[in-house]
C-alpha cells in the first residue's frame, strides 16, 4: 500500500490535490510511525516496513518523523555518532532533504570518501531528494565526470533526482541537453541508454510533457532504447490518463475527509 500512495504522491504533485493528498498521508502516518518506532529491533520483514514507513513519513513532511531523522543525521554529521543500519537511508534523506548546502556536501563529501558500496548507494539516492533545484542540478552535473560518478552509477541519480518533484523536470532537461554524451559514455548499443529514458520519463504526467519527449526523439536513432523509449510514452500516457481520470475525484474526496 506504501508503495502505492508513494506513486499516487508522484502523479499528484502539479494538482490542486497534492498538499491535500500528503496531509492525508500525514494524517495516516503518524499512528503507524509511533507503532514502528526508531529501533532496528523486529524479523527482517518488520524492519523493512519500519524503513518504509519512515522513508514515507519523510517524503510527505511528518513533522515528528522529520525532527527525529535531522536530530539523528546532526549528531552524525557533527558529533559521528553511528545510524542504526537499518534507519540510514531514513536519516541521510531527512538530512539532505530538509537540510541545506552544508548538509548536502557533508553525504558528497562521505560518498567520496567511503569504499563501502553499500553505503555509497545509500548517499547516492540521499543526494537526489535535496529539496534546493541548485543542488539537485548540481548533482546531475556530477554524472558528466566517471572520476566522481562511475558510469554504472548514473541511473542511480537520474531515477532519484526524477522521482523527487523539485528535480523531476531537471533530470529531463538534463537528459536532453546531455544525450550525446551519454551516447558518448554508454553506445547506443547498450541497455542502458534505455533505462535512463524509462528513469527520467517515469513520472512525467501531463500532455506537454509527452509532446516533449516524443518530439525531441522524433526521428532520432537512440538504437536499442526504441523498444524503451516506446514503453515510456506508453507510461506517460498512462500517467496523464491516471491523473485526468481521478484527480477531481480525489480532490473532492481530500476537502470532505479533511474537514
Amino acid at each position: 500500500a506504501i508503495k502505492h500512495f508513494q506513486a499516487w504522491s508522484r502523479r499528484l504533485s502539479e494538482s490542486l490535490a497534492y498538499k491535500l493528498f500528503l496531509k492525508y498521508m500525514r494524517k495516516l502516518l503518524t499512528p503507524v510511525t509511533k507503532l514502528v518506532g526508531w529501533g532496528s529491533q523486529g524479523s527482517h520483514l518488520e524492519r523493512l516496513l519500519r524503513t518504509d514507513v519512515l522513508s514515507t513519513a519523510i517524503l510527505c513532511e511528518l513533522n515528528e518523523t522529520v525532527f527525529q531523522a535531522k536530530s539523528q543525521f546532526e549528531k552524525w554529521m557533527h558529533r559521528n555518532q553511528s545510524i542504526p543500519a537499518d534507519l540510514k537511508e531514513v536519516v541521510y534523506s531527512a538530512g539532505v532533504k530538509y537540510g541545506g548546502l552544508g548538509e548536502w556536501q557533508h553525504c558528497w563529501n562521505v560518498y567520496n570518501s567511503t569504499i563501502v558500496p553499500s553505503e555509497r548507494k545509500l548517499f547516492l539516492k540521499a543526494l537526489g531528494v535535496a529539496s534546493d533545484p541548485w543542488l539537485l542540478q548540481r548533482y546531475l552535473l556530477e554524472t558528466l565526470h566517471p572520476n566522481r560518478i562511475k558510469p554504472q552509477d548514473v541511473k542511480i541519480v537520474l531515477t532519484v533526482v526524477a522521482a523527487n518533484p523539485e528535480g523531476r523536470l531537471l533530470a529531463w532537461r538534463h537528459l536532453k541537453a546531455y544525450w550525446p554524451n551519454m551516447q558518448s559514455l554508454f553506445g547506443n548499443a547498450t541497455f542502458m541508454m534505455g533505462s535512463l529514458i524509462s528513469a527520467v520519463t517515469a513520472h512525467l504526467s501531463t500532455p506537454y510533457d509527452y509532446y516533449e519527449v516524443s518530439t525531441y526523439f522524433n526521428g532520432m536513432n537512440v538504437g536499442s532504447a526504441t523498444r524503451a523509449l516506446e514503453q515510456s510514452l506508453e507510461t506517460i500516457k498512462l500517467n496523464i490518463n491516471w491523473v485526468s481520470q481521478n484527480e477531481e475525484d480525489i480532490y473532492t474526496w481530500l476537502l470532505n475527509y479533511l474537514k
